[in-house]
């Protein structure tokens, strides 16, 4: 009885990879290779890494709770694209990201480049002490560290002082976090949720800080020791945050709300609705300095990051840089990059020059070695590169929390900003210049010499390529 009663779970589990999932087939074919020849390993595998039941559950309760419950109100207008001068290729993307993304254009009053968790920090900390109304915070990990804590003792100041204090943080990454560190800001009327309560690999990666409807920040960094150079072995720490004044801030305060509407427990959503309807957010007039923030994840399945990528990559005529901690790219965004390279494209991608993960690492240097043979440019940084950025040409500069891996560009929670400013792009393409001089470049010639182990690494490790 107990053999049938398995024998029916695991073809259910088939079919359903088969017939519900929608998997591309060399993933439907692995999870049915692994469901049926790993007994029981295999079944929890799946159901952990494999099955994305909880992020279409995840996805339909969000849907449910927004369209019978209050709405995030849109106090600012939209940009409109034809008020501004910009170049025929930004207008394509700016089109493309309304059109399938749902992106409103917004606009900047001042952009700040952070490139390191010291001068995150400072910044960040500087904000959250000078605030008079309101902070929402919303990070990948808050580790239990000297950063954790101060985060935390900076955010019970604030809501002694009486300030709506919200923080959001990923269930599973922030499992070791205690609940105890986050105790002072709870009993001082802060409000902690930690996201996607269920154990699957599909997580919520965003990082959005809101202060005061003014300010905001995005990027590639959360609150941990290791952003500030701290790490015992990932150091120098390399990093990309952005700090946000103008209109821009309330298009990702709203979506950094959606999310604390639709994950706050039950019995607190009317005292959260009627929160919202007291907002009170102001009006700021459009600059000339266009954006558009991207959002990726639960909030539809369009893969909204990845095909912002690929029309930014569509867009470039002369040069492509890439900044990503792992290099794991699914076969469009590849062949896009590959088309791009052999159309004459200058691709240069920089990645870590210390080691990430032992089974990551192959698999990074596999798909650089792809682009490498259309005559990309690979370059290590001597530290741990964790920043998250592309520089198209001159004009178009896109930073935010999305890693050029599988499951940052299709089904992770993300979130990136694109900026239109031909300024902002060549102070970026000059910081991407600055990098290069403390990394060694990885060619051509080192990737086709590399050892045989090497190789045997990258045969074992590349079939588990989606789940990285």
């Amino acid at each position: 009885m107990k053999d049938a009663i398995l024998s029916i779970i695991y073809l259910l589990i088939i079919l359903a990879i088969i017939f519900l999932e929608r998997k591309s087939p060399a993933e439907a074919i692995m999870w049915v290779l692994v469901v049926t020849c790993l007994p029981y390993a295999g079944l929890i595998l799946y159901l952990v890494f494999g099955s994305t039941a909880a992020i279409k559950i995840t996805a339909a309760v969000r849907a449910k709770r927004l369209k019978s419950q209050l709405q995030i109100p849109q106090h600012q207008q939209p940009a409109t694209i034809r008020n501004f001068s910009t170049s025929e290729e930004d207008r394509e993307v700016i089109r493309f990201n309304e059109n399938y993304n749902g992106s409103r254009l917004t606009s900047l009053e001042d952009i700040k480049l952070l490139t390191s968790g010291e001068a995150h920090y400072r910044s960040l900390f500087k904000d959250i002490k000078e605030a008079k109304e309101c902070i929402y915070i919303e990070f990948y990990t808050i580790h239990h560290d000297l950063m954790g804590e101060a985060l935390v003792k900076a955010l019970t100041e604030k809501a002694q002082q009486g300030l709506k204090v919200i923080v959001m943080c990923d269930y599973l990454a922030n499992i070791s976090t205690p609940k105890k560190m986050f105790r002072p800001l709870i009993n001082a009327g802060g409000e902690v949720i930690r996201i996607k309560p269920y154990l699957t690999h599909y997580r919520s990666h965003r990082k959005i800080v809101a202060i005061d409807h003014k300010i905001s920040y995005i990027g590639g960094m959360n609150i941990g020791k290791q952003y500030a150079n701290l790490h015992e072995k990932k150091t120098p720490w390399r990093d990309t945050q952005v700090r946000i004044t103008g209109a821009a801030t309330l298009n990702l305060e709203n979506y950094l709300l959606t999310d604390w509407l639709t994950a706050v427990p039950r019995k607190r959503w009317k005292e959260s609705l009627s929160y919202i309807e007291t907002l009170k957010r102001r009006d700021i007039p459009h600059s000339k300095k266009l954006c558009q923030f991207i959002i990726g994840g639960v909030d539809n399945n369009k893969e909204g990051a990845k095909m912002c990528y690929l029309s930014m990559i569509r867009s470039a005529k002369k040069r492509i840089r890439i900044q990503t901690p792992y290099f794991i790219p699914d076969a469009s965004t590849l062949d896009a990059l590959k088309t791009a390279a052999a159309a004459g494209v200058q691709i240069e991608l920089m990645i870590p020059g210390i080691s990430a993960s032992f089974f990551l690492d192959p698999i990074t240097n596999y798909y650089a070695g792809q682009l490498m043979e259309y005559g990309a440019k690979v370059y290590r940084y001597k530290g741990y590169i964790h920043a998250k950025t592309m520089t198209v040409d001159d004009e178009l500069c896109c930073i935010g929390s999305v890693n050029m891996d599988m499951r940052s560009l299709q089904v992770d929670d993300e979130v990136c900003g694109v900026f239109y400013e031909n300024s902002f792009a060549e102070s970026y393409n000059r910081i991407f210049d600055e990098d290069i001089t403390h990394c060694t470049e990885f060619k051509w010639e080192d990737y086709k010499n590399r050892s045989t182990f090497d190789r045997f690494k990258e045969s074992i490790f590349l079939p588990f390529a989606p789940l990285m």
